[in-house]
């Protein structure tokens, strides 16, 4: 099934709503994706989608951006023959935020029943191909040590060698990649 990305829109309350009621059946909450990272509040935490869209809205365009804050776009990753939302997608602008180094620039959020079918790594070839937009030459994305599925996609993509970071009590293995060197 092939993929592509395109910004949240104020039309999109109907896909996100639905997104986030399959995690809601599976008792979990949109973990990454959703611009959390950065506003320090998930989808779940405003009063409806439209309170949401505008605060990522704000991060997008970098409008008002709090201390703390940097410029971060959400994006829904769709299959291009249904336009199924299969993930949220958040591009982080600059590592410029606590703990950015370790977090980086990526984060995704994949549908609850859509994991564990190849779809990552698709993602984080899209995401490096919309990072270029942000002047980003070098990009760091980061996993749980824990989550295996996670650390065999972004090893697919950014190869083998990452840094082991302790932060809020556990590890994160800290990958990185320069942008247009072949390998």
């Amino acid at each position: 099934m092939e993929l592509y990305i395109r910004p949240v829109t104020i039309f999109d309350n109907d896909i996100v709503t639905d997104f986030n009621k399959e995690h809601h059946a599976l008792n979990e909450k949109i973990e990454a994706g959703d611009g959390s990272l950065i506003l320090g509040k998930s989808y779940d935490e405003y009063d409806d989608f439209y309170d949401w869209f505008q605060a990522i809205e704000k991060l997008d365009q970098e409008e008002k951006l709090k201390k703390n804050q940097v410029g971060c776009t959400t994006y829904l990753v769709l299959t291009k023959e249904e336009d199924k939302l299969i993930a949220l997608l958040d591009i982080r602008h600059s590592l410029n935020y606590p703990h950015g180094e370790v977090y980086g620039h990526i984060g995704v959020d994949i549908r609850p029943l859509e994991r564990n079918k190849g779809f990552y790594k698709e993602i984080l070839k899209l995401a490096l191909e919309a990072i270029k937009e942000y002047s980003i030459s070098k990009v760091v994305i980061a996993c749980e040590y824990s989550n295996i599925p996670s650390k065999r996609g972004i090893e697919h993509i950014f190869k083998k060698e990452y840094k082991t970071i302790p932060v809020e009590g556990t590890y994160y293995l800290v990958y990185e990649k320069e942008l247009g060197k072949k390998e």
